[in-house]
C-alpha cells in the first residue's frame, strides 16, 4: 500500500513503515488517489477537541459539507458543533453510520469500543471506520467490528487546526490501496501525513502527539524570561513565536540539519553560544528527552492496560 504522493509510489507493509511516506499538504484531492472526497459521506460520532479539527481538514481538502454530520453527545452538543463546522447534525450514531462512507470514531478512548458494538450491526461493509483513539490497537476494532471492515487508526495533532499538524496512520488488515490513499488524501490539509506501524505510534506521540505540549511550555517559558529581561509581554510574544516559527521554517524549506543550523549562528565567543552552554549545564536537552521518553511510555502503558 502507498500514500497519496503520485511521484513516488511504494508499498506500505510493515517493513516499509520504518521509512514513513509523507503526503505533501499543499496537494490537494485530485493529486492522482482517484478518490473524490466531495462523493464521500462522512460521519464523525465525536466532534470535540480533535474531531472538530478533523473535520476542517476534510473540509479544506474537498470534502463536502453537505455530506459530513456529526454526532455529540446530546443533541445540542451536535447542532453547535455541526454549526460551528458548517456541516450537518446528525440525530444519532447508529442511523447517522447507516449511509457513511467514512465514519469517524472521535470519542474517549474508554468508549471507542462499546460504541464500536454499537455500530457494528448498522455499518455498511465497505464503510471505512477511522479511530483517533490512543491506547485502542488495530485488533481491538478489528475483533469488536464485523469481520473485513475496514479499520484504520489516526493519530493527529492539535496543530491540523491550523494545517500545520502531523497525522500518522495505520491501517488495518482489511484495508485496501485505495482506501488508505483516500485516508491520504482526507487528511493532507491537516499537515504532514506519515504512515506509521502500532509499535511506532507510541514514539509519534512523544515525537509530535504530546510534543505541542511540550512546545508550548518551553515558548511560555521563553516569554517570560524575556519580559524578565525587559521586554512588553506582547513584544515578547510576537517575537518568540516569530523566531521559534522562521527557525522551523528555515528547516523544513532548506532540509538542513538542525546541528548545522545551530553551528552557523554560533559565532565564536558570542552571545548564542554563551547561551547553548547555559541549556547544556542545565539540562535542557535531558529534560526534552525524558518529557518525550515518558510520553511514549505512557502510550504504551495504557495500550498494554
Amino acid at each position: 500500500m502507498n500514500d497519496s504522493t503520485a511521484e513516488h509510489p511504494a508499498e506500505h507493509t510493515a517493513e516499509h513503515a520504518s521509512q514513513p511516506a509523507t503526503t505533501d499538504p499543499a496537494q490537494s484531492a485530485q493529486d492522482g488517489t482517484g478518490q473524490d472526497l466531495a462523493g464521500l459521506r462522512i460521519a464523525v460520532i465525536g466532534a470535540g477537541n480533535m474531531g472538530g479539527p478533523v473535520v476542517r481538514a476534510f473540509l479544506a481538502a474537498g470534502a463536502d459539507p453537505a455530506q459530513v454530520q456529526i454526532v455529540n453527545s446530546t443533541p445540542d452538543s451536535s447542532r453547535r458543533a455541526a454549526d460551528e463546522l458548517g456541516v450537518t447534525a446528525g440525530t444519532s450514531g447508529v442511523e447517522t453510520v447507516t449511509t457513511a462512507d467514512v465514519v469517524i470514531l472521535g470519542v474517549k478512548p474508554y468508549q471507542i469500543l462499546d460504541l464500536a458494538a454499537e455500530l457494528r450491526d448498522t455499518l455498511p461493509a465497505g464503510a471505512r471506520v477511522i479511530s483517533l483513539a490512543a491506547g485502542i490497537t488495530l485488533a481491538q476494532l478489528e475483533r469488536t467490528l464485523p469481520a473485513g471492515q475496514p479499520v484504520l487508526r489516526a493519530m493527529p495533532n492539535t496543530p491540523i487546526a491550523v494545517g500545520e499538524g502531523a497525522v500518522g496512520l495505520m491501517a488495518g488488515s482489511a484495508v485496501e490501496e485505495a482506501q488508505l490513499q483516500e485516508a491520504h488524501a482526507l487528511f493532507a490539509r491537516a499537515g504532514v501525513v506519515v504512515d506509521i506501524t502500532e509499535e511506532q505510534v507510541h514514539a509519534f506521540i512523544g515525537a509530535a502527539g504530546s510534543l505541542p505540549g511540550f512546545a508550548f511550555a518551553i515558548l511560555e517559558a521563553m516569554t517570560d524570561e524575556a519580559v524578565r529581561l525587559g521586554l512588553k509581554r506582547d513584544l515578547a510574544d510576537s517575537l518568540v513565536q516569530q523566531t521559534v516559527r522562521g527557525a522551523a521554517t528555515m528547516l523544513l524549506q532548506s532540509g538542513v540539519h538542525p546541528a548545522v543550523a545551530k553551528n552557523g549562528v554560533s559565532s565564536p565567543g558570542g552571545t548564542t553560544v554563551e547561551g547553548l552552554a547555559a541549556l547544556e549545564s542545565h539540562g535542557v536537552r535531558s529534560g526534552i528527552a525524558a518529557a518525550m521518553a515518558a510520553a511514549a511510555q505512557r502510550s504504551r502503558d495504557l495500550t498494554a492496560g
